[in-house]
């Protein structure tokens, strides 16, 4: 009897670790796939932001190209320009606001927009400082697509 005893306690003190084991593996792999998921939102967020820095440096550079560029006098229509070796898009037409005779440029890039009001010298547009804007200043949007 007592034999029987002694083994029945090492089978439990056996089976009590066991489950202490799975228990811990389990709280493992809670901890490894929740860390797991937060990776990859981090990951989906700096994808994202350096799309999007990618696409802004891009409608950027197109305002300052567009700068260098030659234009004819602008109209009420978007008149473009392109480059195609460095994939820059610039357009430029008069602006419907009423202060100062505006040229509205718009840089772009995969649907990202950047404007500026400008003044057009001769052939060249000319920016004033502070007038750099990443919304269009039209009071509707129809104007400015």
């Amino acid at each position: 009897m007592k034999t029987y005893l002694k083994l029945t306690r090492n089978n439990e003190n056996g089976f009590s670790a066991i489950i202490m084991v799975v228990i811990l593996m389990i709280i493992g792999l809670l901890l490894l796939t929740v860390f797991n998921q937060l990776l990859m939102s981090w990951h989906k967020t700096i994808v994202m932001e350096t799309r999007y820095y990618q696409r802004f440096n891009q409608a950027s550079s197109a305002l300052n190209w567009a700068l260098t560029q030659e234009w004819q006098t602008p109209t009420e229509q978007w008149q473009c320009l392109t480059d195609t070796k460095y994939k820059l898009k610039a357009c430029v037409k008069k602006s419907l606001l009423k202060v100062d005779n505006y040229q509205l440029l718009r840089g772009e890039a995969d649907g990202l927009f950047l404007y500026s009001l400008t003044h057009l010298k001769g052939t060249k547009l000319v920016v004033e400082k502070g007038h750099w804007l990443d919304y269009c200043p039209e009071k509707r949007s129809s104007d400015c697509e």
